[in-house]
């Protein structure tokens, strides 16, 4: 008898989640867009054809928020804007104790400036529809989505010269990789740092870099589907004792 092997679980994508995927062309680094509407990569809006469980987490080093902002990260319904925003992960205080611009961006990490849960569970519905966004000054919903590792600057806007594109030289980039092989990172965006010449808004200049939040995510098999492997590898140790005690 010919039996087929269980289906693994497949891995999450960006797309799953709504999230653009990070292109050679348009790479994660330190840039410029004026006026705010030109910041690349916006989240979408998805809706899961059957209930997907989701894992966040912030656990693993290099993981949680940047920047001085104080800032919720989660999800919300498209059309309802901020009255519907839920938060997965979310500061009490805007950065950790001792954390530095030149060093790691104002760093917020979980048990420090992030409270409660380092790894928090979701149940997106089927046929509901999510939007993945940032609530600051505002609900914000700049992302995307990386497979496998993810390199980003954690050095803050601030030193960096709009003018030359590079940072000042007494703050030389410095660059920060997570890696875990079929895990999906979500970058987040705020939006926020602006750079003006008279004012802040004109002439205005947005600096985007991604690592606002930096979230790991992975989609948690129903307990049904375990179960389901679970009784057909006792199936198949069944099937082979029977065929001991026949040759017996």
């Amino acid at each position: 008898m010919t039996v087929a092997a269980p289906v693994q679980a497949a891995s999450l994508m960006p797309a799953d989640l709504g999230l653009p995927t990070l292109s050679e062309s348009t790479p994660v680094g330190n840039g410029l867009a004026a006026p705010i509407s030109q910041i690349p990569y916006q989240t979408r809006a998805f809706t899961p054809s059957q209930d997907l469980k989701v894992k966040f987490s912030v656990q693993m080093d290099g993981l949680g928020s940047r920047g001085m902002g104080l800032s919720s990260f989660g999800y919300f319904l498209p059309g309802q804007g901020e009255a519907s925003f839920v938060s997965i992960f979310s500061e009490t205080t805007p950065y950790n104790t001792g954390a530095r611009a030149h060093t790691n961006d104002w760093l917020g990490t979980c048990g420090g400036a992030i409270t409660g849960l380092c790894e928090v569970l979701v149940t997106f519905r089927a046929g509901t529809s999510y939007q993945l966004g940032l609530l600051s000054q505002g609900l914000r919903t700049f992302g995307l989505g990386v497979m496998d590792s993810y390199t980003f600057d954690a050095v803050s806007d601030q030193f960096y010269d709009p003018t030359s594109r590079q940072y000042n030289a007494a703050h030389s980039s410095k660059f920060v990789t997570v890696s875990q092989e079929g895990m999906l990172f979500i970058g987040m965006e705020d939006g926020e740092f602006v750079q003006t010449k008279a004012s802040r808004t004109n002439p205005a200049t947005y600096y985007y870099d991604y690592q606002d939040w930096v979230v790991k995510a992975e989609a948690v098999p129903e307990p049904a589907t375990l179960a389901g492997l679970g009784m057909i590898g006792g199936g198949l140790i069944l099937s082979r004792r029977r065929k001991s005690k026949q040759m017996a």
